[in-house]
């Protein structure tokens, strides 16, 4: 996973270690697999978050909370989920996941995913 983007022309940054390791990486997999929307991967259109099918708009909570584990996972290095909350608010349009994993290195990393959706 690449550490650090270069935030003024997309570039990736070429000082330093250039990819994460560890729990760091595993967090940054998880966070970028709920990003990514099912079907928008190019080289794979079977992968992704099921946002549209699953989660988002009048998709039953145990239906969205489901998918949302599945997606964690699956991420690699996750050998399991130890604590897993997902709430919604409508009225701002935002989506909030906090979870917490065990990875392959038996330590504890900590998810929050707070996005909003317009």
């Amino acid at each position: 996973m690449i550490r650090e983007w270069n935030r003024d022309n997309g570039d990736m940054a070429t000082r330093g270690e250039p990819f994460l390791t560890g729990k760091e990486a595993t967090a940054a997999g998880i966070y970028h697999r709920l990003r990514l929307f099912f079907g928008e991967f190019w080289l794979d259109v079977t992968e992704g978050t099921a946002w549209f099918q699953s989660i988002l708009g009048k998709a039953p909570q145990d239906l969205a909370e489901l998918t949302l584990k599945q997606r964690i996972l699956t991420a690699p290095g996750v050998v399991s989920i130890t604590s897993f909350s997902f709430t919604t608010d409508a009225a701002s349009r935002r989506i909030t996941v906090d979870a917490t994993v065990l990875d392959v290195n038996h330590e504890s990393i900590r998810i929050l995913f707070d996005e909003g959706f317009l």
